[in-house]
C-alpha cells in the first residue's frame, strides 16, 4: 500500500502538501487493477463431496454387458465388435478415470450429475444396440448425449477401438483425448449454468482439457490448432460461433440456434472453427483464476446464458468490469501477454500468418478459393486528411479489436495519439483505446485505457522492441458492447473509428509484418493475487483483488460543503441496510462542481487523482476495493479485502456517485463508520469524509429486515414453520436446481449455512435445529439459480 510520509497536516497547507505528492503523471504505464477475489464456483462448497459412485444404471435397454472403474462405467449391446476387448475396456476405462479423477481431486471440478446421484458416469458404446442408439455399420463418431435420463457419452467403434493398442490409426492417440472432450461435455452438464451456451460448451471445455494437461503434465504447448482463429483475427467477436461469415457478418454465441446466420455453407476456413478456440478461457484462467471460468457454470443461467452477459451481472463483475476485462483481454492479445502460454501464441500465429482464409464451401464444391483474405494480426490503415482510416472490412465486430501497428519518431520520449469514434455504431461509451508495446527486456507497456474520443499518451521509459531497425508502439482499438440477449442483430455491425498521430510517431507500419517475432516473451509477471505495478513507473496503480458491489438500493444521503484553508469538504451522510451480499446505496455529488473546484470539466474529471485520506494524514492513492475505491477499517484505515474490513467505497467520475456498502455478515444494526476519499489535480483538492450508520430498517416485502434488499418482489416460492424445537424452511424448485439455505439473525450475522446441492423439480424441506437460540427475529434464505428469496420468523422461549 503507497502512503505519503506528510503525517498530520494543517488544513491551511493541505492544498500545497497534495501537490507535491506521487501521484500518477500523464503518459505513466498502466497496470491493470485486478478483480474479485470470489470470482469462483467452489464444487465442494455448492455440490457437497461427493464421493465415487456404487451403482450402475439399469435403465437403458438392449444393454447385455457393462464394466465399472472408478467413477465411469461403460456399457455395450449384441453387437459389440471383437475388437472391442475386456482390454480395450479397461483402458478405456482408465483413461477416464485417470483424467477426471485428476479433474476432480486437483482442478476442483466435480462429476456429471448421474455421479453426484450415486451412479457411474457413463460410456455407451453406440451401434452395440443398446438404447443409446446407432446401427451395427456406424462406426465414427463420438458426442455427448443424454441416456437413460442423465448425460453420457456416445462413442461408436471408430474412437473406441483406439484405446486397442493393435489399433493402426494415425490419429488413435487424438481420438482418446477426444473422448475426454466428450466427458467433460457431461461433466460440465451437472452443473446449472452454460447448458445452452454453445460457444462456450466448446471453448470452455477445450479449455478445460487444455488446463489439466498443463497443469499434470507442465506442458504449455500443443493448443489447438483452431485457437489461431482468434489471435490471427482479433476484429472477430469473443462468444463468435463460426467466425466471421462471407457475408462480412459473425456468428453469434450460439450459431445458428439463435439467430447467428450459420448455415453450415457460408464459413471461413480456419475461421469457421472459432468456437472451438480458448484464448479468451485461457487468459481468464491465467490471470484471473481457474475458478473464474468455472463461476460461469455455476453462474450462467436464467436471466443470461452467455459468458461475457454473466460477468457483466451484480454479482460478476458488473458493465464498467466486463467492458473493462474486454479491453484488458485484447491489449493483452496484441501483445501475446499470457504468461507461459505466450510462446503457443506465437507459434499458431506463425502457421498461419500470410495465408488465406476463404470460402470454405466454395473450395469443396469448385476447388476454388473466393471471398479470401490474407490473415494477420494487424489492421490496415490508410491516410486520409490527416487521419488514418482502417480497412472497413476488418473493423472490430462487437466484443473485438483491432492493433494498428506505428512507428516511433527516432529519439521520441513518450508517444500520443488521438482517437475517434467513427460512424453509426461507435460511440464515447462503447469504444475503448489504450497504447502498449514489448520492451526490450520483454515487459509488456501499457499506457491506461480511454473511453470514448480522446488522445492516449504513453512514455517510453523503457525501450520498445523494434522491427527492422523502427521501434513500434501499437493502437488497440476496441468494442466493448457484450449484451447479445435480445440483440441478435449486433452480430451484423462492424464498430468504425480513425486516429490521428500527435506527438512521438511518424506512421503506421504495414499489417503484413510479423512484429509480434521481435518481442521477447518472458518477463517477472504478476502471479493471481499479486499487487500489479505499472512496469515504467514508480507509482502503483489498483491492486484490487475485493468483490464488485453486487447490487445497488436507494440512498439515504446528505451531503453539506465546508471549505477550509484551500480545500473543500463535503460531508456525506450515509444510511447503509444490512445486506448479506455486497449491496450498495449511492452518495451523489455534483461532477461538474466537483471537476470546476479541480480547475476541470466534467469530462476530463478522469485526470485527477482519486485517494484515500486516513485520520493520521496518510494518503493512499491505489485502490483496494473496485478502482477507484477503498475498502477501510472499523478506525477508518485503508485496508485489503479480508478480515480487516469493515466499509467500503467505490467512485463512479462519470456518474458523480460514491457506492457505499459493507462486508456480509460482519456489521451491525447502529453502527457506525467514518472514512474520507477525495480528489486532487494540480495543486487543488477536493474531501468527502463519509459517515455511514448501519441499519436494520424495513425493507420492502413480505415485512423483513433489510436482507431482503437486493431482492426481487414478494417471497412466492418459500415458506416457514415452526416444528418441534426446529426452523422447517419449505421450498418449491420449478425446474433441476441447486439450492443454499442460510439462517441469519435480525441484524443480518450469518448463524447457519447448508449448501443442499443439485435437487430435482418440486416441493422439498429443509430444517434448522433451533437448540440455544434465544427469543428473538431471525432470517431465512433460500437461494437457487433460478430465484433469491428470504422470509423472517419470530422465535419465542
Amino acid at each position: 500500500m503507497q502512503k505519503s510520509c506528510l503525517g498530520l497536516i494543517p488544513g491551511a497547507v493541505l492544498s500545497a502538501a497534495l501537490g507535491v505528492h506521487a501521484y500518477a503523471a500523464s503518459g505513466d504505464a498502466y497496470a491493470w487493477p485486478g478483480y474479485r477475489s470470489d470470482l469462483d464456483y467452489d464444487t465442494k462448497s455448492n455440490l457437497g463431496d461427493i464421493q465415487p459412485p456404487t451403482k450402475f444404471n439399469n435403465n437403458c435397454s438392449g444393454v447385455t454387458g457393462k464394466k465399472a472403474g472408478k467413477w465411469w462405467a461403460f456399457y455395450w449391446g449384441k453387437d459389440r465388435d471383437s475388437r472391442i476387448t475386456d482390454v480395450t475396456i479397461d483402458s478405456i476405462l482408465k483413461k477416464y478415470d485417470t483424467d477426471f479423477e485428476y479433474l476432480y481431486n486437483e482442478m476442483g471440478w466435480a462429476p456429471d450429475a448421474q455421479a453426484q446421484d450415486g451412479q457411474y458416469s457413463a460410456v455407451y458404446y453406440y451401434g452395440s444396440g443398446t438404447c443409446a442408439g446407432g446401427a451395427k455399420e456406424d462406426t465414427t463418431g463420438g458426442w455427448q448425449t443424454w441416456v437413460a435420463g442423465y448425460t453420457a457419452v456416445a462413442a461408436s467403434f471408430y474412437p473406441l477401438y483406439s484405446f486397442n493398442t493393435s489399433c493402426p490409426y494415425h490419429d488413435r492417440v487424438a481420438q482418446m483425448d477426444a473422448m475426454i472432450h466428450e466427458g467433460i461435455h457431461s461433466m460440465t452438464n451437472g452443473y446449472p449454468g452454460a447448458k445452452d451456451a454453445h460457444w462456450f460448451q466448446e471453448a470452455g471445455n477445450t479449455w478445460i482439457q487444455q488446463d489439466m494437461f498443463s497443469h499434470r503434465d507442465g506442458v504449455y504447448s500443443g493448443m489447438g490448432f483452431l485457437n489461431a482463429a482468434t489471435v490471427i483475427a482479433p476484429f472477430m467477436p469473443i462468444e463468435c460461433y463460426s467466425g466471421w461469415l462471407i457475408d462480412g457478418t459473425f456468428g453469434g454465441p450460439g450459431g445458428g440456434a439463435d439467430g447467428g446466420g450459420v448455415t453450415g455453407k457460408n464459413q471461413r476456413y480456419l475461421l469457421g472453427g472459432s468456437q472451438y478456440s480458448n484464448i479468451f478461457p485461457t487468459f481468464i484462467g491465467t490471470w484471473i483464476g481457474t475458478g473464474a471460468v468455472r463461476w460461469i457454470y455455476g453462474n450462467a443461467y436464467g436471466k443470461t446464458k452467455y459468458l461475457l452477459e454473466t460477468y457483466g451481472l451484480d454479482k460478476g463483475l458488473g458493465d464498467a468490469g466486463v467492458r473493462r476485462l474486454i479491453t484488458e483481454f485484447r491489449a493483452r492479445l496484441a501483445m501475446l501477454d499470457m504468461k507461459k502460454w505466450s510462446g503457443e501464441i506465437k507459434n499458431l500465429l506463425n502457421q498461419h500468418f500470410g495465408s488465406d482464409t476463404y470460402w470454405e464451401q466454395d473450395m469443396w464444391d469448385n476447388n476454388r478459393k473466393s471471398y479470401t483474405w490474407t490473415m494477420t494480426p494487424y489492421q490496415t490503415v490508410t491516410e486520409s486528411d490527416g487521419f488514418l482510416v482502417p480497412n472497413q472490412e476488418t473493423t472490430p465486430g462487437w466484443s473485438g479489436s483491432n492493433v494498428v501497428p506505428l512507428k516511433v519518431q527516432n529519439g521520441a520520449k513518450e508517444v500520443t495519439v488521438s482517437f475517434y469514434p467513427n460512424g453509426a455504431n461507435s460511440n464515447n461509451s462503447n469504444m475503448n483505446f489504450l497504447l502498449c508495446y514489448r520492451a526490450t527486456d520483454g515487459t509488456p507497456v501499457y499506457s491506461e485505457p480511454i473511453t470514448g474520443e480522446g488522445s492516449a499518451t504513453l512514455r517510453l521509459d523503457k525501450t520498445p522492441s523494434s522491427t527492422n531497425g523502427t521501434p513500434m508502439v501499437f493502437a488497440v482499438i476496441v468494442n466493448t458492447d457484450y449484451q447479445y440477449t435480445g440483440n441478435t442483430g449486433i452480430r451484423k455491425l462492424h464498430y468504425d473509428y480513425k486516429l490521428k498521430l500527435e506527438t512521438g510517431v511518424s506512421g503506421a507500419g504495414a499489417a503484413n509484418v510479423k512484429y509480434y517475432n521481435d518481442f521477447k516473451l518472458d518477463y517477472k509477471w504478476p502471479e493471481i493475487g499479486e499487487t500489479p505495478v505499472a512496469s515504467s513507473s514508480s507509482v502503483a496503480s489498483s491492486s484490487s483483488v475485493a468483490p464488485a458491489s453486487s447490487s445497488s438500493v436507494p440512498a439515504s444521503s446528505s451531503s453539506e460543503k465546508v471549505v477550509l484553508d484551500g480545500a473543500t469538504t463535503y460531508t456525506i451522510t450515509v444510511t447503509l441496510p444490512i445486506d448479506d451480499n455486497y449491496a450498495t446505496v449511492a452518495a451523489k455529488f455534483d461532477v461538474n462542481e466537483i471537476a470546476k473546484k479541480l480547475g476541470l470539466t466534467a469530462a476530463t474529471l478522469s485526470q485527477a487523482t482519486f485517494f484515500a485520506q486516513e485520520s493520521d494524514g496518510n494518503m493512499v492513492t491505489n485502490s483496494t476495493a473496485t478502482a477507484p475505491g477503498h475498502w477501510f477499517s472499523k478506525d477508518g484505515k485503508v485496508v485489503e479485502w479480508g478480515e480487516s474490513a469493515y466499509v467500503f467505497s467505490e467512485a463512479d467520475l462519470s456518474k458523480g456517485t460514491l457506492a457505499v456498502g459493507h462486508y456480509p455478515n460482519r456489521v451491525k444494526d447502529g453502527e457506525k463508520y467514518s472514512f474520507t476519499q477525495g480528489l486532487s489535480y494540480n495543486g487543488k483538492s477536493v474531501l468527502f469524509k463519509v459517515n455511514v450508520t448501519i441499519t436494520n430498517e424495513k425493507g420492502s416485502g413480505d415485512a423483513t429486515t433489510a436482507l431482503m434488499y437486493g431482492l426481487e418482489g414478494l417471497s412466492n416460492h418459500v415458506d416457514l414453520a415452526l416444528r418441534r424445537g426446529q426452523i422447517e424452511v419449505r421450498y418449491t424448485l420449478s425446474l433441476r436446481d441447486n439450492v443454499k439455505i442460510s439462517l441469519f439473525t435480525g441484524f443480518g450475522a450469518l448463524i447457519a449455512q447448508e449448501m443442499v446441492g443439485v435437487q430435482n423439480a418440486g416441493a422439498h424441506t429443509f430444517a434448522f435445529d433451533l437448540s440455544g437460540l434465544p427469543t428473538a427475529t431471525y432470517i431465512v434464505k433460500v437461494t437457487t439459480g433460478s430465484y433469491r428469496e428470504a422470509k423472517s420468523i419470530n422465535i419465542f422461549r
